[in-house]
């Protein structure tokens, strides 16, 4: 091997650690800053709500963080609180399905959020033949919304209502939908499989 072929290999050897290297850092320091976005708090709150009530983790940590980016004393225009931004009235049907006494202050609290949150989605669930896009725009404009909508446009080729006319709601079923993919990705050994 002569003197230049030797220099042109130790380049190609540098230039190939670098990449590595590049591709190593990337690996361990983008997630660490997703993460430090894409939080994941309560996880044995949302593991044990979303096993009592047959539901993907992470489509529930999708929804708390659309909803109210993991605080629980979140309160949208329209007076959905908590972390899932369950409205009163349906804390209220919730918690005379689990015969509990009701407040709306509860709602604030992580835990009765969660498990009034996930009993809803389940609820939805039931009523909506287990289609996610359905029960995610349910849970974004209401039940009826979605049920009207339903009827008058019916389901596109991925099973989504094939014309949602809020742009809110529209936005927020894709967004939901994506996020559960990225939080599969960056917490993929969060929930631990049955």
């Amino acid at each position: 091997m002569t003197k230049k072929q030797k220099i042109i290999l130790w380049i190609g050897v540098g230039i190939a650690g670098v990449l590595l290297l590049t591709i190593l850092l990337v690996g361990l320091i983008v997630p660490g800053i997703m993460r430090l976005y894409c939080k994941l708090e309560y996880r044995d709150w949302i593991d044990a709500y979303s096993r009592e009530n047959d539901l993907d983790p992470y489509l529930v940590s999708a929804v708390i963080f659309c909803e109210s980016k993991f605080d629980p004393s979140a309160v949208s225009g329209a007076g959905a609180r908590g972390l899932m931004q369950v409205m009163p009235a349906t804390g209220e049907e919730i918690a005379e399905i689990l015969k509990e006494e009701f407040a709306p202050d509860r709602l604030f609290d992580p835990e009765t959020s969660i498990r009034y949150g996930t009993k809803y989605l389940r609820m939805q669930l039931d009523r909506f033949d287990n289609n996610e896009a359905i029960v995610l725009a349910a849970y974004n404009a209401g039940p009826h919304r979605a049920e009207q909508w339903l009827n008058d446009y019916g389901l596109d080729s991925q099973g989504h209502i094939a014309y949602i006319p809020f742009g809110e709601t529209d936005r927020y079923v894709d967004k939901v939908l994506s996020m559960r993919e990225v939080y599969r990705l960056l917490y993929w050994d969060a929930f631990p499989a049955e």
